[in-house]
């Protein structure tokens, strides 16, 4: 048996800390049955998973219970009370066969049972808290940056973390988000400023407007996004994030093809295992053949610009037509 407790208001950090834990305990060939979740449950709605027989073929299951009143308020009616004192004797006798996580944003270790849970006097509990950062802190964010990067395999020069920061502020989500973009453009080295500088104009319109156009949707809005891109970064810059995007991409659909495995991808990527699941299930529907030949026409409009052949702009306006 074994406990654990994921809190914090830092909430991608806490989600990316149950994504972790069921990466790590779950067996996909055995779907749901290894597996059981609650929201915002009643007491007993609690006791009654906890307490259940699970048919997981020796494997272990993963109980997790989210947004567990009791663990920020105390009991205050005599029935409650009393369930709460049944629910920490189950805990102490779980069998091996289960885990059991209670993911909230809040814990209030002042009250009887979250202070008896985190104490690990009566049961051992692996305890995961997650603050939000204040926006001073930011040598504290630029440290937590690069953990976080070395825990995905993303390599990253502290000092374009520090230029990240300065950048975005102190909130995970976007500074991870922004580190996932730059690290399809750094393949195989670390990100450094000079990437950053390049890249970091680039916002969430940006990679839209790139899988619309993979995908042959929303034209007008495509070139609308593309009008303004084309008002602040030159177009060779433009080439070279389009380039990498789509390059890495096609490595993805082509490795699938190979039969490769999403681990594998990731192991040669040196990319998280989620975001190689993430970007083939998004392109699932694009034909192989489509960008094998978009691979093939942005090689060629890229050095028909550079080589004065086709005007910058105009190449990537032909390369968005395609």
């Amino acid at each position: 048996m074994s406990i654990s407790v994921h809190f914090g208001d830092e909430e991608y950090l806490l989600q990316q800390s149950v994504v972790q834990m069921r990466q790590k305990l779950l067996d996909p060939a055995m779907g749901s049955l290894g597996h059981k979740q609650i929201d915002s449950p009643s007491i007993e709605a609690v006791l009654e998973a906890i307490g259940a027989v699970y048919f997981n073929l020796g494997g272990k299951t993963l109980i997790e219970i989210h947004n567990f009143a009791f663990l920020s308020k105390a009991a205050s009616h005599p029935s409650d009370e009393k369930a709460i004192q049944e629910l920490m004797q189950l805990l102490e006798n779980v069998d091996d066969s289960k885990h059991i996580a209670f993911i909230s944003d809040k814990v209030n270790r002042t009250i009887k049972f979250p202070k008896w849970l985190v104490s690990g006097k009566s049961v051992k509990v692996d305890i995961h808290e997650f603050k939000a950062l204040n926006f001073w802190q930011t040598d504290e964010a630029i440290r937590l940056l690069l953990h976080e990067c070395k825990q995905r395999n993303l390599q990253i020069e502290p000092k374009a973390a520090m230029v990240l920061v300065e950048h975005l502020g102190i909130a995970m989500r976007p500074l991870l988000t922004e580190v996932e973009k730059l690290a399809t453009y750094a393949i195989g080295r670390s990100i450094t400023v000079k990437d950053v500088s390049l890249l970091c104009a680039h916002d969430e319109n940006t990679f839209k407007m790139l899988a619309d156009w993979l995908q042959q949707k929303n034209r007008q809005e495509v070139f609308g996004i593309l009008e303004e891109l084309l008002l602040r970064q030159h177009p060779v810059a433009l080439f070279a994030l389009i380039q990498s995007w789509l390059g890495n991409l096609f490595r993805l659909r082509y490795w699938q093809k190979q039969g490769l495995q999403e681990k594998d991808m990731a192991d040669r990527t040196k990319k998280h295992p989620f975001k190689i699941k993430k970007d083939l299930q998004e392109f699932s529907q694009v034909p192989f053949e489509r960008l094998d030949t978009l691979r093939e026409k942005v090689i060629q409009l890229e050095w028909q610009s550079k080589s004065g052949q086709l005007n910058a702009r105009l190449a990537l306006e032909i390369l968005m037509a395609s």
